[in-house]
């Protein structure tokens, strides 16, 4: 018998229909004989829906009644999933997130978790119920409710998976899994069956919505494999683990961040002075020609430029034949890179935001055009 610990995301909880049918595969699921912890978020929109009421009566609403206010979607879909499941003549529990003692620092709207209490949890699984739990949430040091950010619930359903030694845990979306660049995008994107952790968080750094990158570090850091497949059936999906047991492709995926701003100044003295206030929103910094660029996730800051980030990862993604196929997109479709920093399994490029989509398709193209993850073409001179 194992122990399994499944998310489902807004959507897949979204509606009585939908709830119906997540209830239907866990109670599959648990009839076969596992434990069951199913960690869900807020319904739809629920949450930005919340917010906007908020900031409807101010526009600095205090951060910790923002945060009592919006756990309340997931504490209705927690609810609903397990009035479904007992419906079904499957014995269910919901708790919230400081029931079943996710401890977190102090900070409101952007907590990290600290430790997981899970006594409470693991005595309703011994009791035979499915339990499921309300993501991005948890309770601080200090007793209040906090939220994990965008995401959260991702990253409380590998908090728990690791806390409860679980043998998968399974992030089930919308989508039937990771892809070589999003599949909304780009119309010949492919599904990924294997990611390595460091890849999957440099997407997810990078505009890939899939997973939450503190997630899949601390999957990494756990020794967590992610299963990511579609919640409304069944599918292989994509797994995120260590080290893929099946051949990389030299590129194995793209993503794209939208909605930087890329600040550059004349020096790295200049550049490098304030990056603190940043925080979070910081994604890169490139330097070049005696120049710093900056990019930041935040629209319209000051003497920036408005920009888009395209990432690429896998074993030869910060190699010279990548950086070529950046450089022919950017000469072939007009559009300059405006920056370019690398690792050695990534590249990413800062790009004019109006162009970002086009030369994402564009750049898909050129690496996977004959399945390999690099064209034969890559390994010539850019035309610049």
């Amino acid at each position: 018998m194992a122990l399994v610990v499944q998310k489902y995301g807004g959507t897949s909880v979204e509606g009585r229909d939908r709830i119906m049918r997540v209830a239907e595969r866990v109670a599959e699921l648990r009839s076969r004989g596992d434990d069951v912890v199913v960690v869900v978020s807020a319904q739809g929109r629920t949450t930005d829906s919340l917010l906007r009421e908020a900031r409807s009566i101010t526009s600095e609403p205090a951060q910790r009644e923002l945060d009592m206010l919006v756990t309340a979607g997931e504490r209705i879909s927690m609810s609903l999933l397990s009035i479904a499941l007992n419906s079904l003549g499957c014995r269910a529990i919901s708790f919230t997130g400081s029931q079943v003692g996710i401890i977190t620092d102090t900070r409101h709207t952007d907590a990290r978790i600290l430790e997981v209490r899970p006594q409470r949890l693991v005595r309703e699984l011994e009791r035979g119920a499915v339990v499921v739990v309300g993501g991005f949430q948890g309770v601080s040091t200090e007793r209040e409710v906090t939220t994990l950010g965008r995401g959260g619930s991702d990253t409380t359903a590998v908090a728990l998976a690791a806390a409860l030694g679980a043998e998968r845990c399974e992030i089930l979306t919308d989508v039937d899994g990771v892809h070589t660049a999003d599949p909304r995008v780009v119309a010949g994107a492919e599904k990924v069956d294997e990611l390595a952790y460091c890849d999957m968080a440099e997407l997810a750094r990078y505009g890939a919505t899939v997973l939450k990158e503190e997630a899949v570090r601390l999957a990494e850091r756990e020794g967590i494999a992610l299963h990511v497949g579609d919640a409304s059936r069944a599918t292989p999906g994509t797994i995120v683990l260590e080290r893929p047991l099946s051949s990389e492709r030299p590129v194995v995926a793209i993503s794209l961040l939208e909605g930087v701003s890329l600040l550059r100044a004349g020096g790295a003295d200049e550049g490098l002075e304030g990056l603190t206030c940043h925080g979070d929103a910081l994604r890169f910094v490139a330097a070049s020609g005696g120049s710093v660029s900056v990019a930041v996730e935040s629209d319209g800051l000051p003497g920036s430029l408005p920009a888009s980030l395209v990432c690429a990862v896998g074993p030869g993604a910060g190699g010279g034949a990548t950086l070529a196929s950046f450089a022919r997109v950017s000469s072939e479709e007009v559009c300059p890179l405006l920056a370019v920093a690398s690792t050695a399994r990534s590249t990413v490029a800062a790009v004019e935001r109006g162009r970002s989509r086009d030369f994402l398709r564009r750049l898909h193209e050129q690496l996977f055009r004959d399945g390999s993850g690099q064209t034969s073409a890559s390994t010539r001179s850019p035309r610049m």
